[in-house]
């Protein structure tokens, strides 16, 4: 079984591409954006007819020129030379100078030993290419080379130039139409060859060291801004470790704080009885008798009976901390009585009438003195009677909670709903009191 050699990937030969990517290289200094990259150089030429001159090597004389060139070259005579232009298929520079090789091989009188040749292009097009082969012999330009080199030696030493030696290898050239030189293959010209591509490649050089330091200038922001974000992220990581602790304790005092915050935000809402009861004791009018108080939130419903209920209802409303009153139904007159029987539901502000804190206990008012009644119930021991049925219009199971001055009954008016005796009782009437005790230290108040 046979072994191919051949270099090929899905049927692409990698080797015809890679001298395809080659020649394009190769010709990249010859495109006008790129051939600065390549200077052009100076010679001082020797034509065969008039004095020396310095030109760059395209052919075209320097004006001023700023020194002294590194390389010279020789002009042939016309008797010398033998012209032929050949007519080619638009071929690469490359294979141009191939096919001027096999060219020159096949038209030449000389032999291969005795052959000097060069070509250049004339005209290139898209399907054409015209080029210029020129042919000498070696024995026929030898002779005139040599007296050529003499001369400018001793040109040169008569100078007292110090650099002589480099006379010693000239390129041999000369001139087709438009006067565009063609350079003889073989002397002097692979020195300046070689000094143009070292020359090519420090540019290029320059120019990638220019384009990286641009790079580098240009990403050094970008780059400054990342290795802060990093240190500022190390930095927060390492206080974070340490503040760890402190951390948990603020996450724990501010779910402390968000429950007290609600708690004290149900307590804002919640209505105090004990000064619901104190100011509708203070308010409501001897000729009143309260049956009933119903809280619930902040919204209470008192029913009771009085002489005019409006007037009432119009108290109310005067009240600190007291707002939407009204009658949630008409009021009554009992049989031929004065008395009316009267339903009124009141809202309260729960930032008078809420429940208060030890501090603001201590730090408030001084607390007003109780009825005497009940500072005389204190002192004797003895609680205020409760009657055993409910008065009727109460709601069963209500708070009988206040003490209103009004009488119902018959009997001495005083803040009692159904007793005879002057006294904050609510129904019936209060036991004797026993006498005071030597212990007590004080008559009877």
């Amino acid at each position: 079984m046979a072994i191919s050699t051949e270099s090929r990937f899905f049927g692409l030969d990698l080797n015809q591409l890679k001298a395809d990517v080659l020649k394009t290289w190769r010709r990249a200094p010859q495109w006008p954006p790129l051939s600065w990259l390549r200077p052009a150089q100076m010679l001082r030429l020797v034509p065969a007819e008039g004095t020396p001159a310095v030109v760059w090597e395209s052919g075209e004389p320097v004006a001023k020129p700023g020194r002294e060139p590194a390389f010279w070259a020789v002009e042939l005579p016309e008797h010398m030379v033998l012209r032929k232009t050949v007519a080619l298929p638009a071929l690469d520079p490359q294979d141009c100078a191939s096919a001027a090789e096999l060219e020159v091989q096949a038209i030449s009188p000389f032999a291969a030993d005795d052959l000097l040749w060069g070509y250049t292009e004339l005209s290139r097009s898209s399907k054409a290419v015209k080029l210029l082969v020129v042919l000498a012999s070696r024995a026929q330009t030898e002779p005139y080379l040599q007296a050529q080199v003499a001369q400018q030696l001793h040109l040169q030493t008569l100078k007292g130039g110090s650099k002589a030696e480099s006379l010693e290898q000239p390129e041999v050239w000369v001139f087709a139409p438009e006067r565009r030189p063609v350079v003889f293959q073989g002397f002097g010209e692979q020195a300046r060859y070689a000094l143009g591509r070292k020359r090519l490649w420090w540019n290029v050089g320059g120019v990638a060291l220019a384009a990286l330091l641009l790079a580098a200038i240009a990403a050094t922001p970008t780059a400054q801004l990342r290795l802060r974000a990093i240190e500022a992220v190390h930095a927060y990581e390492g206080i974070a470790a340490k503040t760890a602790d402190v951390v948990a304790k603020r996450e724990t005092l501010i779910q402390s704080a968000d429950k007290v915050a609600g708690l004290s935000e149900l307590l804002s809402e919640r209505i105090d009885g004990v000064q619901v009861l104190s100011m509708l004791t203070n308010v409501l009018p001897d000729d009143t008798a309260l049956q009933s108080a119903r809280i619930q939130g902040s919204k209470v419903t008192i029913s009771g009976l009085t002489e005019n209920a409006s007037a009432l209802m119009q108290k109310l409303s005067n009240q600190d901390g007291v707002k939407d009153v009204r009658a949630p139904s008409a009021a009554t007159r009992i049989g031929g009585g004065n008395k009316e029987n009267f339903t009124i539901e009141l809202g309260l502000d729960a930032k008078v009438f809420g429940p208060k804190s030890v501090i603001e206990a201590e730090s408030g008012a001084k607390p007003e003195s109780a009825p005497p009644a009940v500072a005389e119930s204190a002192v004797q021991g003895a609680a205020p009677a409760v009657p055993a049925t409910t008065p009727s219009g109460a709601s069963p199971g209500a708070p009988f909670a206040a003490a209103p001055k009004a009488s119902v009954g018959g009997g001495k008016p005083g803040p009692s709903l159904g007793g005879t005796k002057s006294g904050p009782s609510l129904g019936g009437s209060r036991p004797p009191s026993p006498p005071p005790s030597a212990e007590s230290g004080g008559a009877k108040p």
